[in-house]
């Protein structure tokens, strides 16, 4: 039997400040939310009141729990002032799709977002690691001592030698395609890179928070992992959206569990 079977999916209709004080002290083993940026005038692009917001995300946290938002200037700036004592670092999602064509003649195209990693102590981190051109693995033989005996000449040689069998540490510069389709909501992360982020930061069957929930990537990607899920969002346009996708989710994995 899965444990898939016995995964918890929370979606709550309603806004996150009502709902946040109803979570138990240190529950939540990650928070991921792609927070409303500020930078348009669209009626769900409000900024959240951050003094508050960060009340309730470190009581729910638990300490070896990380906090992820994501992100792009001015908010980005003005999230980590808004908590030094918790921001640790930050990573860069470089889009496929940028944005910004209407001022092409006036500044560059902006094809990266932010995404903010916060937490009290170190959390949990999985390195989700990427497999390189097989050219460029191991071919030769190392020492006992890992080092590569296999001798590489010419400056143009095929020979490029790595002690490993072609895998990679992450790095801080992620580049996830960025995902386009009809009545999606006009901020939308990918689902890959979700997915990335849930499995580095956070466990099998760990509670995973998204406040922020929009058209329920986070919660695609949770189903998709295997960990619990407690998504908040306020409009009812995107929260149905969401509840579609992730019930269509978990549809998916039961019949792949069931093929399997």
């Amino acid at each position: 039997m899965s444990y898939t079977q016995h995964l918890n999916t929370k979606l709550f209709y309603d806004d996150c400040f009502n709902v946040l004080p109803k979570i138990p002290d240190k529950s939540v083993d990650l928070i991921l939310s792609d927070l409303p940026y500020g930078t348009t005038d669209c009626f769900w692009d409000k900024i959240l009141p951050l003094d508050l917001l960060w009340k309730e995300y470190e009581r729910i946290i638990k300490d070896n729990g990380a906090i992820i938002l994501t992100s792009c200037q001015p908010l980005t700036t003005r999230l980590i002032c808004s908590n030094q004592k918790l921001f640790r670092y930050e990573l860069v999602w470089y889009k496929s799709k940028p944005s910004g064509f209407l001022n092409a003649k006036k500044m560059p195209n902006k094809s990266h977002e932010n995404i903010l990693i916060f937490y009290k102590r170190l959390p949990t981190y999985n390195p989700q690691k990427f497999r390189i051109d097989p050219k460029f693995q191991k071919k030769g033989k190392s020492s006992k001592a890992g080092i590569n005996v296999f001798k590489v000449s010419g400056p143009k040689s095929e020979n490029y030698q790595y002690l490993d069998e072609g895998l990679r540490y992450p790095d801080s510069v992620l580049c996830f395609p960025s995902e386009f389709a009809k009545g999606m909501h006009p901020t939308q992360k990918p689902v890959s890179l979700m997915k990335f982020l849930v499995q580095s930061y956070s466990n099998v069957g760990d509670l995973v928070l998204d406040n922020c929930m929009g058209a329920g990537t986070t919660g695609v990607a949770c189903v998709e992992s295997d960990r619990n899920f407690i998504g908040i969002e306020k409009e009812k346009i995107y929260f149905d959206l969401a509840k579609t996708r992730i019930s269509n989710a978990k549809k998916l994995k039961s019949q792949n569990l069931f093929v399997s």
